[in-house]
């Protein structure tokens, strides 16, 4: 009897161990592998691909790498940088016509990082209403932080040709920051001509333009004085 007892309480040590393991496996089946930042904004981006907007225009499309050097960056960490830290930063968000245009070209500069602040929900906002400038939606705190850090570089915010008395980040905005100090800034893409439209892919000769301007601000960012394909010198 008693080896029979003993042999049951093996087999049932057994099963519970079996259970146990395969429990295991699956809830470590079910954890989700957390992505890169890298393919997180490539599919955030491509997303939009094809998509139409309301007066018949389509997203601009885009191939964005899987190594892009874009990485998801906190108001908190964007602001820490720009009082004393070094990088490249991109203001901006996906459905922003020259947004796409400014990370398709900027995914090709030589950086191995460049912070990505999605501005979306954060700006604050103000309307006429009644004939009256009205504040509809107020910015985070973070946001009137970076206002006052960039201050000098930002374009006064206006609404119907009325002054909110505020700057705004307007996007894209890519901003080099070394040591705490904005060494070189670009606004907006490049002017376009009459006859383009910001629903358009930028042409290949646009495209090396803006790829140009970006180098400049990363070679300062860098430290690298022969860094853009114009410099002669070294």
């Amino acid at each position: 009897m008693k080896k029979n007892k003993v042999i049951l309480i093996i087999i049932l040590t057994l099963t519970i161990i079996v259970l146990g393991v395969c429990l295991s496996l699956k809830i470590n089946d079910k954890k989700e592998v957390k992505e890169s930042d890298a393919i997180k904004f490539k599919k955030e981006y491509e997303a939009l691909n094809n998509e139409k907007i309301e007066n018949g225009y389509k997203y601009p499309n885009l191939d964005i790498k899987e190594n892009n050097p874009f990485v998801y960056a906190s108001e908190k960490e964007v602001i820490n940088t720009l009082k004393n830290g070094t990088g490249l930063i991109y203001f901006g968000f996906p459905s922003c016509f020259s947004c796409r245009n400014a990370v398709n070209v900027l995914q090709y500069v030589n950086a191995n990082k460049i912070l990505y602040l999605d501005i979306t929900d954060i700006r604050d906002n103000y309307k006429v209403v009644d004939g009256v400038l009205t504040k509809t939606k107020k910015g985070t705190k973070e946001y009137y932080e970076m206002l006052e850090l960039l201050n000098l570089i930002l374009k006064d915010y206006e609404v119907d040709g009325n002054k909110t008395n505020e700057k705004r980040i307007f996007v894209p905005l890519v901003v080099g920051v070394k040591d705490g100090e904005i060494v070189g800034y670009q606004d907006g893409i490049i002017e376009l001509s009459l006859d383009r439209l910001p629903y358009d892919l930028l042409t290949n000769e646009e495209q090396n333009k803006l790829k140009l301007i970006y180098d400049e601000i990363n070679a300062k960012v860098s430290g690298d004085a022969c860094g853009t394909q114009e410099d002669q010198g070294c």
